[in-house]
């Protein structure tokens, strides 16, 4: 016997109601404003985005990004700090910042990994005092200057194929830092490397030749 008309219709309205509809599970993926992490719970909303308009992220808290590994695109800035709970900053899609990369005083951060990201407007990694190793593997081009300053425990800088930096690198007052991996650059304003003690100076002077001729 087929269902009634009224049958049919209750019928439907359940099934609309269901957790498994095509609807369930989409992510909001917000492309008209700066989407502001706090918590871990914050983070798992933007499971499955792609693309983000900007995004911050300030914590007390202990966060993973690990929810975030299908983001490759923010078209505006990533920042990153002030924050105490995370440890590792790793986005392991991200491929293109179109305005500024801001880390800045992050007390448990650890390591930066960003391995895919090919592009940014400007990046900033500043005071960040448990910071050891940042990797940019992919990273081929900075639109504007590239600071990294007064990171207590920097020791190592993987930029093993940036080539152009449009307008100042600036790596100073990194007191443990040991190695810096950047021997494609081949275009920058100009090149500041000053206050790493524990940099080898053959380090700083192939850097310091990178600079265009006065």
């Amino acid at each position: 016997m087929l269902p009634s008309r009224s049958s049919a219709l209750v019928l439907a309205l359940a099934l609309a109601g269901c957790p498994g509809t095509r609807t369930a599970g989409t992510p909001k993926c917000p492309r008209d404003r700066t989407v502001t992490l706090t918590s871990q719970e914050d983070v798992e909303k933007l499971a499955g985005c792609t693309t983000l308009s900007g995004l911050t992220i300030r914590s007390g808290a202990t966060i993973q990004l690990g929810p975030l590994r299908a983001l490759e695109t923010i078209t505006g800035d990533l920042i990153v700090g002030p924050t105490v709970g995370v440890e590792e900053l790793s986005l392991t899609e991200l491929r293109d910042v179109g305005g500024s990369i801001q880390v800045m005083s992050n007390g448990s951060l650890r390591g930066l990994f960003l391995p895919r990201l090919e592009r940014a407007g400007r990046i900033s990694i500043e005071g960040n005092s448990s910071l050891v190793t940042i990797s940019l593997p992919r990273l081929v081009s900075v639109l504007g200057s590239f600071v990294i300053t007064e990171d207590a425990s920097l020791e190592l800088v993987d930029l093993s194929v940036l080539a152009s930096v449009g307008k100042d690198l600036v790596i100073t007052r990194n007191p443990e830092l040991i190695l810096i991996e950047a021997d494609k650059l081949a275009q920058v304003l100009e090149v500041r490397i000053e206050e790493n003690r524990k940099l080898p100076t053959d380090q700083s002077d192939a850097l310091r030749a990178k600079s265009p001729p006065p």
